[in-house]
């Protein structure tokens, strides 16, 4: 049986109600493998595939290269794109009117055109699914990506979801979203009556529920499932209906160090450091930075930093000085792990076989009275204690 944990938050951290949108970036920046055949001073169109995986969501004109800093840490080298402003696009295709008339196959094969590999094996892995759920929940406090995609664009995620249960062919549609979400629960209310076939679960605000594995366990489902996201729904819509590509990403800035915590919307390739000097008011001068979250994400600067699909939040937290003291063996860190892992065994003695079941939920180091990273002990933290 899992475990689920309510976590101590900081209710003065509020977002604002409506999506940001920055949509007219001076530059983009595209990671590239290979430089061949990429040359600068070429005039590129709007979704013209460049090479195998590069899509750019402007045009403009390719003006040299540049390092940049994913959301993982990792330094590369991006293809510039002074941006023209014109949005030309380099092949436009008819909407189409119904997705249902789009065939399973038929499906799959676009979003791979598209370069969605990853969703479409998910949706054929799951094609024998009897039960279609959307998690419209977050695995990360602060971070309300899938909540206000799920609570903006409500009419494109059922449209796209009626369509998604009709093309694999599956009856029971449950669309869960956590209980104190108000505004969710609007939106999502006023459109169901057109989906009799939808059913709205609401859930606590656990962490980790957002999590498919416990999300299914916490429901007790056990018929075959696929679980969907609202994010996900966006890159069908925009595919199968829209047919073009995604070339925008919707993201978190949050935090207690700044003033207007947001959701923004903006073109991938983007540089963060444009989007915080334009939009996000910083409150304290001592900050530290989380991408993708604040308990399993990473510590970064958003100086070089570029906007990704993978790209999730960026927390700008106050930075509090914590003392670390030695381990008092009071064994909360096993009591609160989710899956069984013995964190303070393993920082004894350091036999894998402790932490092997570990998932980085964090919550070693969240519940831990001497303020010990057991996070980045697991990890292999080169300042790891022994």
């Amino acid at each position: 049986m899992k475990r689920y944990l309510t976590l101590k938050k900081d209710f003065n951290i509020k977002l604002q109600s409506e999506i940001t949108k920055y949509l007219t970036p001076k530059y983009i920046y595209l990671p590239i493998e290979s430089e061949d055949e990429i040359h600068s001073n070429i005039m590129v169109k709007k979704e013209e595939k460049i090479s195998t995986n590069l899509i750019p969501p402007v045009s403009g004109k390719i003006v040299g290269m540049k390092y940049c800093l994913t959301e993982k840490g990792k330094v590369t080298k991006c293809l510039t794109i002074l941006n023209d402003y014109k949005e030309t696009m380099f092949e436009r295709h008819s909407i189409r009117k119904k997705m249902t008339k789009v065939s399973l196959e038929e499906m799959l094969i676009e979003l791979k055109e598209f370069h969605y590999n990853d969703l479409a094996d998910k949706i054929f892995e799951k094609k024998e699914a009897k039960i279609l759920l959307l998690n419209g929940l977050e695995d990360e406090p602060y971070v309300a990506n899938e909540i206000f995609i799920g609570k903006e664009y409500t009419n494109m995620v059922l449209e796209t979801l009626d369509a998604l249960k009709d093309i694999v062919g599956i009856k029971t549609v449950k669309i869960i979203i956590k209980n104190n979400d108000r505004e969710g629960i609007e939106a999502y209310t006023n459109f169901l009556g057109t989906y009799p076939d939808m059913e709205l679960i609401y859930v606590p605000d656990y962490y980790l529920i957002g999590n498919n594995d416990f999300l299914k366990e916490y429901l007790h489902i056990k018929e075959s499932n696929l679980i969907i996201r609202p994010s996900e729904l966006r890159i069908i819509y925009n595919t199968i209906k829209r047919r073009r590509y995604t070339t925008e990403s919707i993201f978190t800035i949050s935090g207690n160090a700044i003033k207007n915590p947001q959701i923004i919307e903006a073109k991938i390739g983007s540089p963060l450091n444009e989007i915080m000097e334009q939009y996000i008011h910083l409150e304290e001068k001592d900050f530290l930075i989380y991408v993708n979250g604040i308990m399993k994400g990473s510590n970064l600067e958003y100086e070089n930093l570029i906007v990704t699909p993978e790209l999730k939040s960026l927390l700008i937290m106050k930075n509090i000085p914590i003392k670390e003291n030695d381990c008092i063996n009071c064994g909360k860190c096993y009591q609160v792990c989710p899956v069984g892992c013995n964190p303070r065994a393993y920082l004894k003695n350091h036999k894998k076989r402790e932490v092997e079941s570990c998932i980085d939920c964090s919550l070693c180091t969240y519940i831990c009275p001497s303020f010990i990273n057991l996070r980045k002990v697991i990890n292999g933290d080169k300042n790891e204690q022994n």
